[in-house]
């Protein structure tokens, strides 16, 4: 069988005639005899014959070629990306262990290295927040009191102790909304272990862990957002700079400071904002014990009377005094001691990687790829010694005289062209680079168990590894040439906006909306640009995935420096409408009838999905497209085993709200404003007659098991 290559232009001879022609009333308005018996008309025909068979030549450039062609403009498909991963460790040493930036760390046959040095301490912490009850300490009834209230005294005030949950990585793990507690605080309880010497953390730096549920709870309404609302999503706020923060340490009861500041020495978390590190530099430490809930200035009190007695200081993190309130602390899943962020990559030992010719686009193969960007130390052999190189993307902005050298990525190789380059006989060495093993470094929680150089550490991730992809394969590189070319990484069609976001990992669609202001979305807004993120997973509802905010926040990052500095951009969720589906079928004789509703309720389900390769043509349901009940039926005919649709029935679903039951309305199309698509919240696939959507038949009742009877006649 013979191997179809790409058309890279697939124009014949009449199709290049004809657009000849067209242009000749731009070029010569005067020429207006157009029939074949015009000798201008003779030659355009000759050229468009001609022209076929270049194109026709064209097409059969080889693979390699065209490779050549993409390097030459500066183009490479792109690179292997790296997990990223948050450790936290312990030890029993009293005096801590240093843990050295690039330091290993194993995950079975997956390796990843430190990205900072961390000292690991015997020590552990928790996080807890004081919320008002109305009975007293022992009272869990929460009562919604505001800040105000509490201290005029009108009501009095207990507190009630909340922690975060055991299991941080589960969907549904306890979180501290920060912003709803008493104090607008949140206080890290520092917990010994056996071997802990509180006095040998005087003046010492601690690595806090802080991780956020970023999750958008509810998903925003458009149509129902107050005026304004929609500042949170505009590129610019979620890029701004990080809010201030008060890191303070308790000295305990009757102290004439109850609340110290404590030095920030790095903070990730972008100010108490995302998942990240904190390095705080401690004092000495006052000598507690898990006292608490004495005033507004004290910790929360532990129930818990082991935890309570190992406690040896409190923290509070909390907004300084007069910051908007806007910027308050919210949602915490997690904190930890003694954490560091990992990347999924291995350093190789130092190679030497050839001699030099003094020839222009010399190329070292390295020994192991994917390379990682920005990795490669490379040092050539001139007569004055070893000499540093800068490794740069490309040569466009490279003199002559410049030490600068490429890296082919994906091949793993070095390249010197038009700058500088090594002379006949200088040795070409490379002291130092990463390689990583791209999506196979998204390891689950729970499996990083070993620093290899540190023994006397335990380590575990809490939290999955994140964001490590494969190199694009080298078909889509090919398919993205004119693209790439026409953007050269700038944004400013709704195409360029797509693609660019689309190179991130995390994200599997997105969707442009040119002049649509999320917070007037019926009416065009000019110079407004829109981008909807559709994530590629979301544990929490896989139906309708929604982006955290963390994502949110990575796209404007990748799209703040690319566009156009007239432009206001708002990265938005996607707004679902939630619909119900019940389809009644008349199965073909021979078929399983059980396997056949199944599959087409999968068919169904996929037909109306918003990820790729899902949807009518691949790419998710189209933003703004009505669901037909008649569609739906074409599509269920379509599967093995049907013989026909009796009936389609389509309702939309209203949610239920404190005030009003839920709401299902049958319709046979259920309209969508531009900026929404459907969410099948059920869809239920019957022998005859469908039963009214968003209905089932229930339980079985208690006590009664259906039993098959065995059949009349064997």
């Amino acid at each position: 069988m013979a191997l179809i290559g790409p058309i890279l232009d697939n124009r014949t001879q009449p199709q290049l005639h004809d657009e000849l022609v067209r242009r000749i009333p731009a070029y010569s308005p005067t020429w207006t005899n157009h029939n074949e018996s015009d000798p201008g008309i003779v030659l355009l025909e000759l050229f468009a014959h001609l022209g076929e068979s270049l194109l026709y030549r064209f097409n059969q450039i080889p693979e390699t070629t065209r490779v050549e062609f993409l390097r030459l403009l500066g183009v490479q498909p792109r690179p292997a990306l790296p997990a990223r991963v948050l450790l936290s460790a312990v030890t029993d040493v009293p005096g801590g262990v240093q843990v050295l930036k690039g330091s290993q760390a194993a995950a079975g046959k997956v390796s990843f290295q430190t990205v900072d040095e961390v000292y690991v301490w015997p020590l552990e912490a928790v996080a807890a927040g004081k919320t008002a009850t109305t009975g007293g300490a022992a009272d869990s009834r929460a009562d919604a009191l505001s800040r105000a209230k509490l201290k005029s005294g009108e009501t009095p005030a207990f507190y009630r102790t909340v922690l975060t949950s055991a299991d941080p990585s589960a969907p549904d793990a306890q979180t501290i909304d920060v912003s709803e507690q008493i104090d607008g605080a949140l206080w890290v309880a520092l917990l010994s272990t056996a071997t802990t010497d509180a006095a040998a953390l005087a003046g010492q730096t601690i690595f806090l862990g802080v991780a956020f549920d970023e999750k958008l709870d509810p998903p925003p309404l458009l149509e129902k957002l107050a005026p304004g609302a929609a500042e949170e999503f505009r590129a610019g706020i979620l890029t701004g700079d990080p809010p201030p923060t008060l890191w303070e340490l308790w000295q305990g009861p009757g102290a004439a400071r109850p609340l110290v500041r404590l030095a920030v020495l790095g903070d990730t978390t972008l100010g108490m904002v995302t998942t990240g590190i904190v390095k705080l530099e401690i004092p000495a430490l006052p000598g507690l014990t898990g006292l608490g809930g004495g005033g507004e200035d004290s910790p929360p009190p532990l129930d818990d009377e082991e935890l309570s007695s190992r406690v040896i200081a409190w923290l509070r993190v909390s907004r300084p005094a007069g910051n908007d309130i806007g910027d308050a602390i919210h949602r915490v899943r997690w904190i930890g001691a003694n954490c560091v962020d990992a990347e999924q990559s291995i350093t190789p030992p130092p190679e030497f990687i050839g001699t030099g010719t003094g020839d222009f686009d010399q190329r070292f193969p390295l020994t192991h790829s994917p390379v990682l960007r920005g990795t490669v130390q490379l040092q050539v052999e001139e007569p004055d010694g070893w000499t540093d190189w800068v490794e740069v993307e490309s040569f466009a902005r490279s003199g002559l005289d410049d030490r600068h050298f490429t890296v082919d990525l994906e091949s793993g190789a070095v390249v010197f062209g038009r700058a500088r380059v090594p002379q006949l006989g200088e040795r070409v060495r490379v002291p130092s680079y990463r390689y990583s093993d791209g999506k196979d470094g998204n390891v689950p929680a729970g499996t990083v168990a070993s620093f290899p150089q540190h023994p006397a550490v335990t380590v575990a991730n809490p939290f999955p590894a994140r964001g490590g992809a494969d190199a694009a394969p080298l078909a889509d590189a090919l398919a993205a040439i004119p693209a790439e070319v026409h953007r050269r990484d700038r944004a400013v069609t709704p195409d360029d906006y797509r693609d660019l976001v689309e190179e991130l990992p995390e994200v599997a669609r997105a969707e442009v909306l040119p002049t649509f202001h999320p917070d007037t979305p019926t009416v065009k807004a000019a110079g407004v640009t829109s981008v909807v993120v559709f994530p590629k997973e979301d544990i929490r509802n896989p139906a309708a995935p929604m982006p955290d905010i963390g994502l949110l926040r990575q796209v404007a990052r990748h799209l703040e420096p690319r566009r156009l500095v007239t432009a206001e951009l708002y990265v938005i969720p996607p707004e679902y409408v939630p619909v119900a589906i019940s389809i009644g079928v008349q199965v073909r004789a021979g078929y399983q009838v059980d396997a056949v509703r199944r599959w087409v309720e999968t068919i169904v389900e996929q037909y109306l999905s918003a990820i790729p390769p899902s949807g009518p043509d691949g790419r998710g349901w189209p933003l703004g497209r009505p669901v037909r009940a008649a569609e739906l039926e074409a599509v269920a005919v379509q599967v093995e085993g049907v013989e026909y649709a009796i009936d389609t029935r389509l309702a939309l679903v209203t949610a239920a709200t404190p005030t009003s039951p839920q709401v299902v309305t049958e319709q046979e199309t259920v309209p969508m404003q531009a900026w929404q698509l459907p969410e099948v919240v059920a869809v239920e696939v019957v022998r005859g007659d469908p039963p009214a959507p968003g209905t089932s038949a229930g339980p079985v009742p208690s006590g009664k098991v259906p039993v098959p009877l065995p059949p009349e006649v064997c």
